[in-house]
């Protein structure tokens, strides 16, 4: 049975007055304890208001517990609180230095690699970034600028492809970039998507300094790059991409939590659109 609004709506509604079991909500909804549990991990994907935990998981005292999860939290600490200010007041990749998180995170869950580059390579390696996209199985949501990445090839297959084959496993995408006159033609191609699979791919316009993508609930991947020429001669020998990942439950959640603070408040990108082509 397929989720509707009225359901989408009581399930958000109960949760967030306090933290529910399964049980609870299905009692609430009158569903079953499997159609309830494919319910709350749909109104997790549709809107990030709720989220879940399963205590003593693989066990027959197994709990699942379903809280709301709304931006109050996104800043808990001084912290978070100084990173997220930071993220929000940037407009570009300059303006925020994802060591700035990393650094904070315990070495066991967190890596990094680096890499030269020129502007015409694609992420080579251990960074690339097909075979990431593919490990998704319910959400991926991304952080871009003017989303050149979907024009990448990567042993002779392309990333725009990957995205519809993904899309085509019900994954659904959220991207927040910059949506402007130079970003137009990348959107275009991502605008036949969203219109061939309505519903798993929304594109919002937002300014922002971050650029990466958190696969799940258990992988993110950002990327910073570094220039030589914005450094005097012989400091930097060459153009080099440091890829931060990250497999902390903790922090994967907290950057989800921005993500979706900054995506409600974002613009909808065919209304972006529409104004610009009133212009130009």
């Amino acid at each position: 049975m397929a989720l509707n609004e009225d359901d989408k709506k009581a399930i958000v509604s109960y949760v967030k007055k306090g933290p529910r079991t399964i049980q609870e909500i299905s009692k609430l909804i009158k569903r079953s304890w499997v159609t309830t549990d494919s319910y709350v991990k749909q109104v997790k994907e549709i809107t990030g208001l709720i989220d879940c935990r399963t205590f003593r998981a693989g066990s027959k005292a197994a709990l699942k517990i379903v809280f709301y999860n709304y931006s109050d939290s996104v800043a808990s600490d001084d912290l978070r609180e100084s990173l997220y200010s930071q993220i929000r007041s940037g407009r570009n990749k300059k303006d925020f230095d994802f060591m700035d998180i990393f650094q904070s995170i315990d070495n066991k869950k967190k890596k990094a690699f680096t890499e030269y580059y020129t502007n015409e390579d694609a992420f080579s390696g251990k960074h690339r970034l097909i075979p990431l996209l593919r490990q998704a199985e319910s959400n991926i949501y991304c952080f871009s600028g003017n989303v050149s990445f979907i024009n990448l090839k990567e042993n002779n297959e392309k990333v725009i492809d990957v995205i519809e084959e993904t899309l085509k496993r019900k994954v659904h995408i959220k991207l927040l970039c910059r949506i402007n006159i130079a970003s137009i033609a990348n959107i275009s191609k991502l605008q036949a998507l969203a219109q061939k699979y309505q519903g798993f791919i929304e594109i919002k316009h937002c300014y922002h300094p971050l650029r990466g993508f958190i696969i799940d609930d258990k992988i993110a991947r950002f990327k910073h790059e570094e220039k030589a020429e914005d450094y005097k001669h012989g400091e930097l020998e060459k153009d080099t991409r440091i890829f931060y990942e990250i497999y902390d439950q903790e922090w994967i959640a907290w950057l989800q939590k921005v993500f979706w603070n900054m995506f409600r408040t974002s613009t909808d990108y065919e209304r972006r659109l529409k104004e610009i082509k009133r212009i130009f």
